[in-house]
């Protein structure tokens, strides 16, 4: 009899668990930004896509390092909240006369040992040249029969140069007329993947659920609370050495940075940065050990506004490669949510965890700075 009701609440949690999906109208936004290339220095798609679900009357602006950026009031003081808008990715290097494609990977930034294997074997997507949506592709897989004698077990996995794109051409000529040109952005086929409660899972989600994050604190700040100028910022070219952050940080002289990063790495040779915190615990505040005065002073007030929401905090320590770097002069703290399997196609978050940071910031916003 134990045993049953064992295996009946087992049955019931499941049940449970599985009854409880997101809502399909919460994730129209989060899916459209997922679903887009947004390859370092090629973040067009990802733009638009911003710019398309801003409020009427925001005006973005777009810089010469292709940063977006809303401003909203006057004054001091300046405040500037910070999302990476790019995803590492590849381009295309060469256009082989048999039709086939070779790419190399963009980001200088430490990414996973298997995060070329990843691509291979799996539906691709190639910007066009023109104004058309991206060419569809596959990575090539190379015969098994070929491959038996020179591959081993204790052999490197794939890497960049070793993976061929086939999108169907029979020719270099083919390629071209389709809309291939050298230098087009390279990603995979992407989609935001429902999984059970508020568990989502997509590629490139450490910089998309911040990018989602703005959005929601732009379409959902009260203007009449927010005091001084405030600037949301979308940073590109995250992934090739924080280009866009640093120009952000020559343009503005913000009174505090609150930057948006689920996950960063370390510098290689240093120890990789592990993920932290538990998904659906809640937002996190990451902690910095060496944080000047003013840090502490920010992250203080962050945390007695979290406390005044009532919403959760997690603490622990992110990456230094993230987009706080180069704001080294101006108090700055890095915000997120947990995240699970980063830097691979499977990243998972909580969609609890999203709506309490944008209501933990929200609330900080409109309060007292």
């Amino acid at each position: 009899m134990r045993r049953r009701n064992s295996l009946g609440m087992l049955g019931l949690f499941g049940m449970m668990l599985l009854a409880t999906p997101a809502s399909g109208d919460d994730l129209d936004s989060l899916r459209a930004l997922v679903r887009v290339q947004g390859v370092s220095g090629r973040e067009e798609a990802v733009r638009q896509v911003i710019l398309t679900r801003l409020p009427t009357g925001d005006r973005g602006e777009v810089d010469n390092m292709g940063n977006l950026t809303v401003t909203l009031g006057s004054g001091r003081p300046l405040r500037l909240v910070l999302a990476v808008l790019d995803e590492p990715g590849y381009v295309v290097t060469r256009i082989q006369e048999d039709g086939y494609l070779r790419i190399r990977r963009l980001p200088r930034l430490p990414l996973p040992p298997l995060f070329d294997q990843y691509f291979v074997g799996q539906p691709l997507l190639v910007e066009s040249g023109g104004l058309g949506p991206p060419i569809n592709a596959v990575s090539a897989v190379l015969s098994t029969h070929l491959q038996r004698g020179r591959r081993t077990a204790t052999a490197p996995p794939s890497r960049d140069e070793d993976i061929f794109v086939d999108l169907g051409a029979r020719s270099a000529d083919q390629a071209r007329a389709a809309g291939i040109t050298m230098l087009a952005p390279v990603t995979l086929e992407k989609e935001l993947m429902t999984l059970a409660g508020t568990r989502v899972s997509g590629f490139a989600l450490d910089d998309r659920a911040g990018c989602e994050a703005l959005l929601r604190l732009a379409r959902g700040l009260d203007r009449s609370r927010v005091k001084g100028q405030l600037v949301l910022a979308w940073a590109a070219q995250s992934w090739v050495g924080g280009r866009g952050a640093q120009r952000l940080a020559r343009r503005f002289t913000p009174d505090e940075v609150i930057v948006v990063d689920l996950y960063a790495p370390n510098p290689t040779g240093a120890p990789p940065a592990e993920p932290g915190g538990m998904l659906g615990k809640g937002p996190f505040l990451a902690s910095n050990l060496y944080a000047d005065e003013g840090t502490r002073h920010l992250a203080e007030r962050l945390r007695r506004s979290s406390r005044d929401a009532e919403i959760p905090l997690q603490q622990f320590q992110i990456g230094s490669l993230n987009d706080g770097a180069p704001f080294e002069k101006h108090p700055v703290v890095v915000v997120g949510i947990p995240i699970r399997f980063p830097g691979t196609p499977a990243e998972v978050v909580d969609l609890g965890d999203l709506d309490g940071l944008t209501d933990w910031l929200k609330g900080y916003l409109e309060g007292r700075p």
